[in-house]
């Protein structure tokens, strides 16, 4: 698997990965129901929205694959530069829309094997990620519903509590899980240590995805703000956060989907229509899937890029 990733090929396999990608994208722009948004007067919308969302995407994008390149630090001891690590983030986010959801994960393992990590630290690194940014997006969802639903407080603080106690079990049997995966693969050699990392190690990682699914949802709270006039409350703030976080993880569990298509927003708008009118929820979510389509797009176009310059600096 080395030797074949580390092969002239290993570009053209990102390349193909990402054509097949856009033209997912294309199946995405032509089923989004555009029409919804018809009814937004864009002429209307602050001079600042453009740059405010753009700025707030490209500092999640930013953070993600620093946080990315760390994570693979601290499990492989090798640090990428950061327009690797971004490459490799760019990867799995064009991925997610192949039906299946892996090809962008088995390009990223790819190309990491050009820095000398070998795919079963590659995937290791990456399961570790998943993990890491579920329990982040656990951790969002728990802290919002202390706001959305105040009247079951009890029930929302026992959710935080099972959150922390699987975070503590995870942290400590992960060496476990690992070294019975090195075995029943026949690997010989020990994994670095942090690995594992212990707790202290695992939950910087939840709290940095966290963060970034923070920022997620306060970008959907731009958009709806933004969009439509309205009070600005603490209970429709979270609420907008909550219900975008849950969406994208049901999305993303939603492997049949090409990103999650129509499953993320109709998650969104359904927890979101108790708290905000209906039409207005599904208008929000379908421009925040235009925009992540718009720069997942963009970011196809660097991967093209950089794979081209990868495979002429393999031929010469």
């Amino acid at each position: 698997m080395s030797h074949f990733s580390n092969s002239r090929f290993a570009p053209l396999i990102s390349i193909a990965m990402v054509l097949l990608a856009l033209i997912a994208l294309v199946f995405v722009v032509t089923a989004l129901p555009v029409e919804a948004l018809s009814e937004v007067h864009f002429q209307d919308l602050s001079l600042w929205f453009i740059p405010a969302i753009t700025l707030m995407h490209l500092a999640y994008l930013i953070m993600s694959a620093e946080v990315w390149r760390r994570l693979v630090h601290t499990i492989t001891g090798t640090l990428s530069g950061f327009s690797d690590a971004y490459l490799q983030m760019a990867s799995v986010a064009a991925g997610k829309y192949i039906p299946g959801k892996v090809w962008g994960f088995v390009a990223r393992t790819g190309q990491l094997s050009r820095i000398a990590v070998p795919a079963r630290m590659s995937i290791l690194s990456s399961v570790i990620e998943q993990l890491a940014v579920l329990f982040g997006g656990g951790f969002v969802v728990v802290c919002a519903a202390f706001v959305v639903f105040p009247e079951y407080l009890p029930g929302v603080a026992l959710a935080g509590v099972a959150l922390l106690v699987g975070l503590v079990i995870l942290s400590r049997q992960a060496p476990e899980i690992v070294r019975w995966v090195q075995r029943r693969r026949g690997i010989d050699e020990e994994s670095p240590q942090d690995v594992a990392g212990g707790l202290w190690r695992w939950l910087q990682f939840s709290i940095a995805y966290a963060i970034l699914w923070l920022i997620s949802g306060l970008i959907l709270c731009v958009i709806y703000f933004s969009l439509f006039d309205g009070a600005i409350t603490a209970q429709k703030l979270a609420a907008l956060i909550f219900a975008n976080t849950i969406g994208f993880i049901v999305g993303f569990l939603a492997v049949f989907a090409p990103g999650g298509l129509g499953v993320r927003e109709a998650i969104t708008v359904a927890v979101l229509s108790p708290f905000v009118p209906l039409r207005e929820a599904l208008v929000a979510a379908i421009a925040l899937r235009a925009l992540m389509v718009l720069f997942d797009g963009i970011n196809c176009g660097f991967m093209i890029t950089a794979e081209l310059r990868n495979a002429a600096r393999n031929s010469e």
